[in-house]
């Protein structure tokens, strides 16, 4: 990846170049969807909204951030038949979360399938916190990230997670595998708010 992660993306998206984007929404997700009722939640990189529209049909209300144009096109044309009222997209950097005021806190569920592990070290500590801000008191967050790779400045390691993330938040599970797209070792994540 660029050294600037909104032009990388950007010029992956215009070349129909995502991998990540495989139009399923996990099954970790569906997982935690049986468990909660339905409530709020922010989608974090929500990319085309493939899980917006899952919690939408669910019976959330979801909100959506990307700083990607085209992703929250794909997205707003993926979620046009939902109530407007039951969902809301945005184009915005989420490590500004609190430069955003038309976000609806508190979430029970804050969701990031491979955002957070791309943002820049230096403020993944502020994202955590914001996402912890978010959170309604014993709201779930799910995470997924990679783990780092030689080749590449995106990924997280399982310590950095939990460095991360805790105390304000209770790691309850934590699942690794690989990531096959990417052909990376990777954990799933989930999270409750103290």
């Amino acid at each position: 990846m660029s050294e600037d992660p909104l032009k990388s993306f950007t010029e992956r998206y215009a070349a129909g170049d995502m991998p990540w984007d495989s139009g399923l929404t996990p099954p970790e997700i569906f997982e935690v969807l049986s468990e909660l009722p339905p409530g709020k939640a922010l989608d974090l990189g929500c990319g085309t909204g493939t899980v917006m529209r899952d919690l939408l049909r669910k019976g959330w209300h979801a909100d959506g951030i990307d700083f990607v144009g085209a992703a929250v096109d794909l997205a707003r044309d993926k979620l046009k038949g939902f109530p407007a009222e039951t969902c809301r997209l945005f184009r915005h950097d989420v490590t500004k979360l609190e430069k955003l005021p038309d976000l609806r806190p508190p979430y029970d569920l804050v969701i990031d399938i491979g955002c957070g592990h791309c943002i820049d070290k230096d403020a993944a500590p502020g994202y955590a916190k914001a996402i912890a801000k978010m959170l309604e008191a014993g709201g779930a967050f799910m995470l997924y990230a990679s783990h780092p790779r030689p080749d590449s400045t995106v990924g997280w390691t399982p310590v950095e997670v939990e460095r991360l993330f805790t105390p304000k938040l209770n790691q309850v599970w934590h699942q690794q595998g690989t990531d096959t797209a990417i052909g990376a070792a990777s954990s799933w994540y989930r999270f409750h708010k103290i």
